[in-house]
């Protein structure tokens, strides 16, 4: 999985000299949480930053809500240059999604610019990250959700598959991940499209594997 999968194509910006006031009113208009900050022309712009709303609300008087009725674009008459992060975290479209998603975790922010060589071609977020685990994991797929318990480097997912093959179930999801590494034990989740197979359970357990949980 890769960002540009995941990421909004040629995202809305604004530009340096827009007024702090005037972006907040964008930001409340559209429901973003971000802007990239952009300087010239439409399709030869130049990214110089990127704004968030909490930059947005420190460049506001205590006694004013950025998000309020209240506010004109003259509010607030500086620039969103003299508040924009200047430092812009950037990530490429052919990044993996995790390594977005370790990025913005880190770095504690909420959006990462997408440069294609120096072109902002899209922004992902921490919504898109989310939407695109619920994509990974078929959460919305309905079916069967299974966790198996297994040894360390002992990975349940070449029996599973051999099971399913046999009796013609197909899998959505296979995720495998290090539940505790002191008690070195694996955690697999599989989702199925359709109930447990019968005797699925009986077949993990003669090969040593146990079957922790069965879900939707």
């Amino acid at each position: 999985m890769f960002v540009e999968k995941w990421m909004t194509p040629d995202p809305a910006t604004v530009q340096p000299h827009e007024t702090i006031s005037a972006v907040a009113l964008e930001m409340n208009r559209r429901k973003f949480r971000h802007f990239p900050v952009c300087e010239g022309a439409r399709g030869g712009a130049r990214m110089v930053g990127i704004v968030s709303k909490y930059d947005i609300a420190r460049g506001f008087p205590n006694d004013l809500n950025p998000f309020s009725i209240e506010v004109t674009e003259e509010s607030v008459p500086k620039p969103v240059s003299s508040v924009m992060t200047k430092k812009v975290i950037t990530v490429t479209p052919d990044c993996p999604i995790e390594e977005a998603a370790r990025l913005l975790r880190s770095n504690r922010i909420g959006a990462l610019p997408v440069l294609r060589d120096i072109q902002l071609v899209g922004i992902i977020t921490e919504s898109d990250l989310f939407e695109a685990f619920i994509s990974m994991t078929a959460a919305k797929s309905g079916g069967t959700r299974i966790f198996i318990e297994s040894d360390f480097h002992d990975s349940p997912v070449p029996a599973v598959l051999e099971f399913c093959r046999q009796n013609r179930v197909d899998i959505l999801t296979i995720m495998s991940f290090h539940e505790n590494r002191l008690r070195r034990r694996d955690m697999s989740i599989f989702r199925f499209d359709g109930r447990l197979p019968s005797g699925f359970i009986a077949a993990m357990a003669a090969l040593g594997y146990r079957v922790v949980s069965v879900g939707s």
